[in-house]
């Protein structure tokens, strides 16, 4: 039980395994001739592949900002193509108004036609006290709210006389 623990890697452990060199061979499966060799470390193996990495990104993007690859990304347009859609929506949107309005007005015959609208009265038609009346009905208060003002006021008078005989007794 005198065996220290160690952890499983250490700093030491990590640098030693990144700069052991390595060895890649490429052999041909049929004449087992070595093709190609190379004297690796893990440290330059990340690099080359980072590296690597790197490169094929700046490429895919400068491909892509460069070239009309560009249009075929979802999204993208160019301003002329926006304009256009723009003034598509611009039509369609002033058409369906034209249409609704278009329909509204073929109800409206129809109903004509058909004898369905209400007449509507005539103003020299109308008698000139029941005008009157209405007009001054609509500027006075309903009589439920009448009464229910005059509801409140009552108790609040008899709440006020039993204050002041409470008051006075005391």
């Amino acid at each position: 039980m005198s065996k220290t623990s160690r952890p499983a890697f250490s700093r030491n452990d990590l640098f030693r395994r990144l700069n052991a060199p390595y060895r890649v061979v490429f052999i041909d499966d049929e004449s087992l001739e070595e093709v190609a060799s190379y004297r690796l470390t893990m440290r330059q193996l990340y690099i080359v592949m980072s590296t690597g990495l790197v490169v094929s990104l700046l490429v895919i993007v400068t491909l892509l900002l460069l070239t009309p690859l560009k249009y075929y990304i979802p999204g993208y347009g160019n301003d002329k193509a926006r304009m256009q859609v723009i003034k598509l929506k611009q039509n369609v949107d002033s058409l369906s108004d034209l249409v609704a309005a278009q329909n509204a007005y073929e109800e409206n015959i129809r109903k004509v036609i058909t004898g369905e609208t209400p007449v509507k009265r005539d103003t020299a038609m109308l008698d000139v006290k029941q005008v009157r009346k209405e007009a001054m009905n609509s500027l006075l208060p309903m009589p439920e709210i009448k009464k229910d003002v005059i509801q409140t006021i009552k108790q609040e008078n008899r709440k006020a006389k039993k204050n002041k005989k409470q008051n006075g007794q005391s």
